[in-house]
């Protein structure tokens, strides 16, 4: 919990240094907002046997490259992926990330980069709403740079990861995007993945608080990520932050 204060409170005053105290009183405001009405998570799931029969339209001069550690990132690209927030913080992420497993997926037009996202098989940088197989794949954090956007970058480069993992070995996926990012979830429209529900969760003395608004449990086709998303459902306080 001191890990995750000291690394916010070295964000706000990274962006107060960038952008002055007017904005950052701003961002703040709509921050608190955000947390206290519109705070749940929409989670999503998609069966990788459905993302490989899913067709994906072609764009053109768009080119997908994916990085498994950090000596594989160009200075032009480590710089564009590290500079919205803190430098420091970001490459401290970045190479936890790499160390864990995860995999860096570059969105790029005209060879410029343009997004990205990760993915990492078998488990989550931080504790999930609930606990992921070996054979699951959680994919977060993705962003598409403000010059970009409106051009379909984002769920191009998830249908195109989710076409990718599919031949190796991953059964299922798994997203989530919170309920005020109305741009993101309109993205995951696009995507094979299918809503799975609402929820909260909170982490305190090491043990992660799930709150479930709703959800699609009984509408799952795998048994056994029914069964999951139930217990997750039935006993919110009974997984431990790894």
């Amino acid at each position: 919990m001191v890990t995750g204060i000291s690394r916010f409170c070295r964000r706000i005053f990274d962006y107060y240094r960038r952008h002055g105290s007017i904005a950052t009183v701003r961002r703040a405001v709509v921050g608190m907002r955000r947390t206290l009405f519109s705070s749940h998570m929409v989670l999503f799931y998609c069966d990788l046997g459905e993302a490989t029969s899913a067709s994906t339209v072609p764009l053109d001069r768009v080119q997908v490259e994916r990085k498994t550690n950090l000596s594989a990132l160009s200075p032009e690209d480590l710089h564009a992926v590290t500079n919205f927030w803190s430098q420091a913080l970001a490459l401290q992420n970045i190479t936890e990330r790499f160390d864990k497993g995860a995999l860096l997926w570059l969105i790029k037009t005209d060879g410029t980069l343009a997004g990205y996202g990760w993915t990492l098989k078998g488990g989550t940088m931080e504790p999930h709403f609930f606990p992921l197989s070996q054979h699951d794949v959680h994919l977060f954090d993705f962003h598409v740079f403000p010059q970009f956007r409106g051009r379909g970058l984002n769920p191009f480069l998830v249908k195109y990861i989710l076409r990718k993992l599919a031949p190796e070995g991953a059964c299922r996926a798994f997203i989530e995007a919170a309920e005020w990012n109305h741009a993101q979830l309109s993205s995951l429209e696009k995507t094979p993945f299918h809503r799975l529900g609402r929820a909260r969760k909170w982490l305190l003395f090491g043990c992660t608080t799930v709150s479930w608004a709703d959800n699609g449990a009984t509408n799952l086709p795998n048994s056994s990520l029914h069964d999951k998303v139930s217990a997750s459902m039935k006993n919110p306080m009974s997984r431990q932050a790894g």
